[in-house]
């Protein structure tokens, strides 16, 4: 799939470099295209400008201004303006402005003003406004949001990045995603403890003010082997170049057997200092809800609580704790 993606970018960057620069162009109200040079404007569709485009497969044109419809693919060599909608791939060889929605891919090799929607992948050199894909997104400069099913890709980003699984970045400040990797960011590796018996080792990697949560351990406080997964959301509040407030949302889940789980969902305001350059110490108090389904489990659960409920082998409970760690910063 990615071979097919980049060949097709490929193949229409060539003809760009043919034929954008080839005249001024000319103007025609309506295009109606089988599959290129098939059409109302035949072999010479590079040098038109249209308002509406209707490419029952795949269509060419150097400039749309209003509407371009591809039942395969729209290949614009200039700018767009409008809506472009195909059912895999819209390509736009410089600017455009307005609504692009692909089944499979879209390229916009200029600046992107509006939105781009695409079921798997979406590129620009420059976006302002919504890149939306179902698998990657890349561009070198963002201005708004980027929102990827899996990775986005990105240099200078002036909004928000989520993703499923990964952001990268130059500079981000709000990335959203399980890793983020970003140049002017911040990943850390932390040992930490909290009320139940947790004892785990986490990565935490970010911009300069989201980040994202992984880590594993093992539980302490359990009457038998017990095993954590975790992950979540961070946000930081800069109180200075030593100190700063930590703001975070973990989901924990503990295992004991495949048939034996307990869920755990936390807010921790965490204050954290910094003893050297790459050393941060940290701990606060935590708000959490904790559920098992198994009695057994009764033990990880604290004595105090602002809400309990038991129904048989379930219990539910919902108390103030705390976490503290140490967290090496590179």
């Amino acid at each position: 799939m990615k071979r097919i993606l980049f060949t097709l970018c490929a193949c229409t960057l060539i003809i760009s470099n043919l034929f954008a620069q080839s005249d001024e162009g000319r103007f025609s109200p309506i295009q109606l295209t089988l599959l290129y040079p098939l059409g109302t404007n035949g072999a010479a569709a590079y040098r038109y400008g249209n308002g509406l485009s209707i490419n029952l497969l795949a269509g060419l044109s150097r400039n749309e201004s209003a509407l371009a419809l591809g039942g395969l693919a729209n290949i614009v060599l200039n700018d767009t303006k409008g809506v472009q909608i195909a059912g895999l791939y819209n390509h736009t060889g410089r600017d455009a402005r307005g609504f692009v929605l692909s089944g499979l891919a879209a390229f916009t090799g200029g600046h992107h003003h509006g939105v781009q929607l695409s079921g798997l992948a979406n590129l620009a050199h420059k976006v302002s406004g919504l890149q939306f894909a179902g698998l990657i997104n890349v561009a070198h400069k963002v201005s708004g949001l980027q929102f990827a099913g899996l990775i986005n890709v990105a240099g200078k980003v002036r909004g928000v990045q989520f993703a499923g699984l990964i952001n990268i970045a130059e500079e981000s400040d709000y990335p959203i995603g399980v890793i983020n990797i970003i140049r002017n960011g911040e990943q850390g590796i932390a040992v930490g403890y909290n009320e139940t018996g947790g004892l785990s080792i986490t990565y935490r990697s970010g911009g300069g003010v989201t980040y994202g949560i992984i880590g594993g351990g093992y539980s302490l406080k359990a009457g038998r082997t017990t095993y954590l997964v975790e992950g979540g959301l961070g946000a930081h509040i800069h109180l200075s170049n030593m100190f700063r407030l930590n703001n975070e949302l973990k989901f924990e889940t503990l295992y004991a057997g495949l048939d034996n789980a307990t869920f755990k969902a936390a807010y921790s305001l965490l204050p954290a200092c910094k003893l050297a350059r790459h050393i941060e110490i940290f701990a606060g108090p935590s708000l959490n809800y904790m559920f098992s389904n198994d009695a057994d489990n009764a033990g990880m659960f604290p004595s105090h609580s602002l809400w309990k409920k038991h129904e048989g082998a379930s219990l539910r409970q919902v108390f103030v704790g705390y976490q503290l760690g140490l967290q090496y910063l590179f």
